[in-house]
């Protein structure tokens, strides 16, 4: 991991961010969106909300997207450590940029009473971003492992900065839409 890799992973999440508030506006989880949805029992217990077309494919595209280089350069498993570290970080990061850029949303309304598609909050967030932040460092240091692998203590350091580079960036963005929800702004009402 390295910083180039850090900022363009970050600018993919500001970038998915904004692109899901222009598709799903004040509706969440695509709740308003023409997709299919598999609501069973089974799944509404495993995932907590339905899984839905738009996410499934939506996903499958950014997964798609950011194994390009292994087109090119081909597979490695310290890569795949690497990209799958990222993406864990990158889904983070843009679901919690959803709610603080979304006009709808901001962080006033990022809470349970308002977020019916997150069963399950610790500490103020949904317990699905400690989970993602996890496995983003538990693979990556899993690729330490590998042969000619980076040492565990430089692996940790250069996720550290990686998970600082997604994290301060956000920070100033809550920073900006903070100051900028003071000033009230006509939205188009929803439906």
């Amino acid at each position: 991991m390295t910083i180039s890799m850090g900022l363009y992973f970050f600018a993919i999440a500001f970038v998915l961010a904004q692109l899901e508030i222009q598709i799903e506006g004040p509706h969440g989880w695509a709740a308003r969106l023409p997709t299919w949805r598999w609501e069973t029992p089974g799944v509404l217990r495993w995932a907590g909300k339905p899984i839905t077309g738009y996410h499934v494919f939506l996903m499958t595209f950014i997964l798609l997207f950011i194994h390009l280089p292994m087109v090119y350069l081909g597979f490695s498993l310290a890569r795949e450590s690497e990209l799958m570290s990222l993406f864990f970080l990158l889904a983070v990061f843009w679901d919690f940029l959803w709610f603080v850029c979304n006009p709808h949303f901001g962080l006033t309304r990022f809470r349970p009473q308002q977020v019916w598609w997150f069963k399950s909050w610790l500490l103020g967030l949904p317990s699905s971003y400690f989970v993602g932040i996890a496995l983003s460092l538990g693979i990556y240091l899993a690729g330490g492992w590998l042969p000619g692998a980076t040492a565990w203590s430089e692996r940790l350091i250069r996720w550290g900065m990686v998970f600082a580079l997604f994290l301060l960036p956000t920070l100033a963005t809550i920073a900006v839409t903070s100051i900028g929800s003071r000033r009230k702004v006509a939205l188009p009402q929803a439906d």
